[in-house]
């Protein structure tokens, strides 16, 4: 320690600035500055993880905007405010995105049914609801990748855009082939805001806290409730569906306007701090442009994932809707979406940018998560698919109570994951969370089966969806966040749009079964009901909710059709409660794992760190020096002072010819850096013996960069758990990664 602290006095030499390391790592690889992944300098990959505790930086880790030096506390206080500030503008834009989406989604299904009833296919209700979950489950992990190669302002753009496209098609629809066609392009898009605004809350959340913006972000589905049902039928007494759905044409662009302009801005300022550069470089021909593209996309792999999940539904689907399943096409349908499953799975285990990497589903915390979504999602839609028909039918509800009750769930759901959100930001854990969660949405799928008659009180029907909302809050803001913090920083988004994904399939399962149901079941129990109607009335009752309706409440062909509903309600609700069972055992397997205040990939341990840095493993990647050309940099003390020794370094002459030395405290090593060389020497220890350094600093540093090998993020209490260098953090990860931040934050000095 001494030797090093006399060596930085006598000459007085400073650490290289990272533009100056930046600038020749460019020179010794020139090849790199030329690849898409290379869209920002290098070491810039400072952890941008909120805490709560030491307030907000500025892109450097110490709440300035200089390059570690020091800052008065009135600059700070000043940084402090203009974050917040930044903060209202980017959650008041998110709000205002969120309250059109829930407010879209609370009216749309209302507007389906009547859209179906006047192309006399009301049985199709099913069937457009399995397009729209599988367009949705099939577009996240690819927008999930436009977001991380082209930028997050770009994915919201291409979203917004499908997203008006799609209901421009849907207003002038002149079929149900037509209408179907807008809404998979409506669905695309409103998946692609969805995810994007949960990529953003992740980008700038910490972890412990993340469940509770989560929960504060949906809080417009608690207005959008009470304005469904009236908007509805102001709209269907002076106009058609058809209006219901024109108007977002106009009134979405309007309401995600300030988000996108808050994230084109915030490109730009990260562009301007050195963060992104161009995706596309203009001196490249188009081809070979587009071959990097289709690599950076996974083109191939999208087109494999899509038409495999889409086979292997598709005969359940041709079985709900008069079909046989045993038919030789649907078996030779499921057969060809396996041996794609197959292709997709090899393709992914080795292209180099994969779509969803394979690591994740060796990753047990995710793949028990990805099942209880498919359970839940899958049980939902179940009982929830004919919900609103079956309340009209039964109790004779006009369009505003059926709104209120079909929106009790979501309503319950939402205001639920804000209790859980508090609760886990105070506990910082979340297994027993989710298994009260899937309980207590048990409890009310199961009380369904008996509560159902037209002669049932309103109050227990309520309750159901009570507890139903209770239950699917609980696992919903848990499940987001449980796979978020099992993961490496860099997978956050990817692996956020594959846990959306296999929700959206699980929402497609339930309700392709709940459609075959349906079509298999109602036309008996019509014909046991109402035996003395003839065929061709009983078929018209069935497939339009108009003419059900038109019979007066208490007539006897009204009781007839109340009866077949109840019982074919009856089968989906068993259904539904058996498909959610495994959810149970799923949840109680999960590992519990804890919330930290910093993302930390834990490698699915529960169990305390083991020391200081945790494993000594890690605790050699946090401290050692990247075996690239380029040194670690380490903020060694919480006044913000960069240094590669742990010691005060004061600016000096020129570094040409130079070197700067590295003392091991634990070992008493030296490591030199040469700047003629931009390397490091080896490992020497005072003895003439090679060892390798293990902790460079005598405080636990709040942050750790390196250039090529991935980074640590240090927690609060010191903890260091640094992701995985096995895998390529490149710097447009980085970027990525900062950008939904860098509004909050002011860019570095020239």
């Amino acid at each position: 320690m001494a030797g090093s602290s006399s060596r930085a006095r006598e000459g007085q030499l400073a650490a290289p600035s990272e533009r100056e390391l930046s600038a020749q790592h460019r020179t010794r690889h020139p090849s790199r500055s030329t690849e898409l992944s290379s869209a920002s300098t290098a070491s810039r990959s400072v952890a941008t993880d909120l805490d709560a505790e030491s307030g907000f930086g500025n892109g450097n880790g110490n709440g300035d905007g200089n390059d570690g030096a020091p800052t008065s506390s009135l600059t700070q206080r000043n940084n402090r405010r203009r974050n917040k500030y930044r903060y209202a503008v980017l959650y008041s834009a998110i709000f205002c995105i969120a309250f059109a989406i829930s407010l879209d989604g609370n009216t749309g299904y209302l507007y389906l049914n009547w859209a179906c009833s006047e192309f006399g296919a009301l049985s199709a209700f099913s069937t457009v609801s399995i397009v729209q979950q599988l367009t949705m489950a099939i577009a996240k992990p690819p927008l999930a990748k436009i977001s991380d190669v082209f930028g997050r302002a770009q994915a919201y753009t291409f979203s917004l855009l499908l997203y008006m496209c799609g209901y421009l098609i849907v207003t002038f629809s002149a079929s149900l082939r037509s209408l179907l066609c807008g809404l998979m392009l409506v669905s695309a898009g409103i998946t692609g805001l969805q995810t994007l605004q949960s990529i953003i809350v992740a980008d700038t959340t910490a972890p412990r806290y993340r469940g509770l913006v989560i929960g504060l972000c949906n809080l417009p589905f608690l207005i959008n409730f009470l304005l469904a049902g009236p908007l509805v039928d102001l709209v269907l007494r002076n106009g058609t569906w058809r209006l219901g759905y024109g108007m977002w044409v106009i009134a979405m662009p309007i309401a995600a306007a300030p988000l996108l302009v808050t994230l084109t801005i915030g490109q730009r300022h990260a562009r301007r701090a050195g963060l992104r550069h161009r995706v596309l470089d203009e001196s490249q021909n188009l081809g070979h442009t587009m071959r990097i593209l289709a690599t950076e996309l996974d083109v191939f792999g999208i087109v494999l994932f899509s038409l495999s999940f889409a086979l292997m539904l598709l005969p359940i689907t041709l079985r709900g809707h008069g079909s046989s399943v045993d038919t030789g096409v649907a078996k030779l349908l499921f057969i060809l979406g396996l041996v794609l499953v197959a292709a997709f799975i090899r393709w992914e285990a080795f292209v180099r940018e994969p779509l969803l990497p394979l690591r994740f589903f060796t990753n047990k915390t995710v793949v028990l998560v990805c099942l209880i979504g498919i359970a839940d999602f899958g049980s939902f839609f179940l009982s929830w698919s004919y919900l609103s028909s079956f309340v009209q039918i039964v109790k004779g509800w006009d369009q505003t109570q059926t709104g209120w009750f079909a929106s009790t769930q979501n309503v319950t759901s939402t205001a639920q994951g804000i209790f859980v959100g508090l609760i886990m930001a105070r506990n910082r854990r979340f297994k027993s969370i989710l298994v009260w969660g899937v309980v207590i949405r048990l409890i009310g799928v199961s009380l369904m089966i008996k509560y159902r008659n037209a002669d049932d009180p309103t109050i227990v029907l309520v309750l159901c969806q009570l507890l139903q909302g209770i239950g699917g809050g609980s696992i919903a803001i848990v499940m987001q966040v449980a796979v978020q913090i099992a993961v490496q920083r860099k997978d956050v988004a990817a692996v956020t749009a594959l846990e959306l994904l296999t929700a959206e399939i699980g929402a497609a399962i339930g309700s392709a079964l709940a459609g075959m149901l349906f079509a298999g079941d109602l036309p008996k129990q019509l014909a046991l009901a109402l035996p003395q109607l003839p065929t061709e009335e009983r078929n018209s009752i069935y497939s339009s909710l108009q003419v059900a309706l038109s019979y007066p409440m208490g007539s006897p062909i009204r009781n007839g059709i109340s009866e077949a509903w109840v019982q074919t309600m009856r089968l989906l609700c068993i259904t539904a409660t058996l498909f959610l069972l495994p959810a149970l055992f799923f949840a109680l397997a999960l590992p519990n794992l804890t919330l930290p205040e910093r993302h930390i990939h834990r490698r699915h341990s529960s169990s305390k760190p083991k020391g200081r840095f945790g494993s000594v493993s890690r605790r050699r990647r946090v401290a050692s020096a990247p075996s690239d050309s380029q040194p670690s940099l380490h903020r060694a003390d919480d006044s913000g002072k960069l240094s590669v020794s742990g010691r005060r370094q004061r600016a000096g002459p020129s570094l040409e010819g130079s070197g700067l030395n590295e003392r091991n405290q634990g070992t008493g090593s030296v490591r030199s850096y040469h700047a003629a060389t931009n390397g490091w020497d080896s490992d020497q220890s005072q003895d003439g013996q090679h060892d390798r350094p293990q902790n460079l600093v005598s405080r636990p540093p709040r942050y750790s960069l390196s250039s090529d090998t991935g980074y640590s993020d240090i927690d609060s209490e010191g903890h260091g758990n640094s992701t995985d260098t096995d895998a390529e953090h490149t710097d447009a990860e980085r970027a990525n990664e900062l950008e939904g931040e860098s509004l909050l934050r002011t860019p570095r000095a020239a």
